[in-house]
């Protein structure tokens, strides 16, 4: 029998239903949409590549897989170009990664209450709960396709059929081009499902072929894209993680030592509230086991164990918490069901969490807010306070009444160009990795735009520019050339951020004939 407290009590709770956490987290997830948009409408870094990148619907652009791209270019193209199209398109997801991740947590948990105790855990985790509203994209989308696939994965073996294999084969499709680092998951939660004999055989159905069918036809694209440009898109990622001037010693303390703290920078939090809101019953908790913990237990150390074999035979050094985050965000899963297998009173715990979670869910929209607000006073500057919109009406300005074309000298400020023109193309020296060329010389008119990224003086348009423009013959005396500079958004009065523009008009007979 289950402890009364378990019983009728408990379900009288509105703390313990379904419908009060997804009410909740819908709530506040729109709170972070409108805090977004009371913010400066400049953009952040992903953000920004977001946005200059859904000028064009490709297989691939650069360094990561196309998913968030898709998503919002369909967005833009759908809702049009605003701040609240990007925000929306990111919290849907975000809300969407809680939804299946509690979905989850019902397919495997004796007491589906506890569904929202796994649930409620994405909130501990720094990575998932603030980094994700920061400003990150590829990543939100690698925490949607962890999620999905865990309710996917936990759904075929609980209760196989055509069906479910058949949202298997979907969902790790999905996740597969989210981002490179979520192939670790699906392996290591393989690999942890075949050392159960029951689980093995489910697995082994053959309908797993047609799972497999499903996932290759959604990768298909992006690998045909990814053979052709494996080089130049793997190259930026392996240039983040590994460090090509250590030795193999040192290479190795470095990299066992980055997945230990970022490990624990990961979950070191989220271990410790639970044991704060379970502490009656922590010792229950962490001798209570069966055949759930052990697979998702299994496939976060299977997901580690990969990862040091990536340290020892592919050098892996600089090993980031977030890019831990699609890999073990299983673990409140994991720890809900601890809590689960130790059969124990719930009604405390829970309300101990939600009110970890109500404080969280005021500090994040608090803190995003906070920290541009109090840059009048501190003089300390964001991303969203770059003037970035003054600059779009100057470039609107020198653009008018002819065929033109915006160079931004690096890809946020070609975002933020585009966010504020989205009736003008914007290019960068360094267009995505599929784009097929697009001369300048088929425009009447370029306008050049660049800085530094610190907002001092702007370095010379030949130094910026030259070589480009003379590898595109695009060599015309500029009839215009200069600097500008523009207050900060919520600035102190005095701050102001510079920019560098020129106006290039191209002899007529360059332009394409009608």
């Amino acid at each position: 029998m289950q402890p009364a407290e378990r019983s009728l009590d408990d379900d009288r709770s509105s703390l313990t239903r379904g419908r009060t956490l997804l009410l909740v987290l819908g709530g506040y997830f729109l709170i972070n949409l409108l805090v977004r948009l009371v913010l400066p409408h400049g953009l952040e870094l992903d953000e920004a590549e977001q946005t200059y990148f859904s000028q064009w619907l490709l297989a691939g652009y650069s360094s990561q897989p196309p998913f968030y791209n898709w998503l919002e270019y369909a967005a833009v193209h759908g809702l049009g170009m605003s701040l609240a199209t990007l925000s929306l398109l990111k919290n849907v997801l975000l809300f969407a990664t809680y939804l299946f991740y509690w979905l989850a947590a019902r397919q495997v948990l004796t007491d589906k209450r506890l569904a929202i105790v796994a649930a409620l855990g994405l909130l501990t985790i720094p990575q998932v709960a603030f980094e994700a509203q920061r400003d990150l994209s590829h990543t939100v989308a690698a925490m949607f396709g962890a999620a999905f696939f865990l309710f996917a994965f936990l759904r075929v073996l609980s209760k196989p059929s055509l069906a479910t294999f058949l949202l298997f084969g979907l969902a790790t499709g999905i996740g597969g081009i989210t981002k490179y680092n979520f192939a670790i998951v699906p392996i290591a939660a393989g690999l942890a499902a075949l050392m159960d004999r029951d689980m093995r055989a489910t697995l082994l159905d053959w309908r797993i072929l047609r799972a497999g069918l499903v996932a290759l036809v959604i990768v298909s694209p992006h690998a045909f894209w990814l053979i052709n440009n494996f080089e130049a898109a793997g190259g930026h990622t392996m240039k983040k993680l590994v460090d090509d001037k250590t030795g193999f010693l040192v290479s190795l303390m470095d990299g066992f030592g980055s997945l230990a703290l970022s490990t624990l920078g990961f979950i070191a939090l989220t271990l410790v509230i639970f044991a704060v809101v379970f502490r009656e019953h922590l010792r229950s908790i962490l001798r209570a086991s069966n055949r759930w913990t052990r697979l998702v237990g299994r496939t976060l150390a299977i997901c580690l164990g990969l990862i040091a074999l990536m340290i020892v035979f592919a050098g892996l050094e600089n090993i980031r918490d977030r890019w831990l985050a699609p890999i073990l965000l299983a673990a409140p899963l994991y720890l809900a069901l601890k809590v689960d297998a130790a059969n124990i009173p719930l009604l405390a715990g829970m309300r101990r969490l939600w009110a970890v979670a109500a404080v969280v869910m005021v500090l994040i929209p608090t803190i995003l807010f906070g920290r541009v607000a109090l840059s009048h006073f501190t003089g300390k500057y964001g991303y969203v306070n770059i003037p970035f919109a003054a600059l779009a009406e100057l470039v609107a300005q020198k653009a008018a009444g002819a065929n033109t074309v915006v160079v931004a000298s690096d890809g946020q400020l070609g975002g933020n160009m585009h966010f504020n023109l989205p009736e003008l193309p914007v290019v960068t020296p360094r267009p995505p990795l599929g784009l097929p060329p697009q001369p300048l010389l088929e425009f009447e008119r370029i306008v050049l735009v660049w800085r530094k990224s610190e907002g001092t003086t702007p370095p010379s348009l030949e130094e910026t520019f030259g070589r480009y423009l003379a590898d595109e013959d695009a060599t015309v005396v500029p009839r215009e050339n200069g600097a500008v500079a523009f207050p900060y958004a919520w600035g102190r009065i005095g701050d102001d951020y510079r920019f560098g523009y020129a106006v290039i008009d191209l002899p007529k007979a360059a332009a394409p004939t009608p």
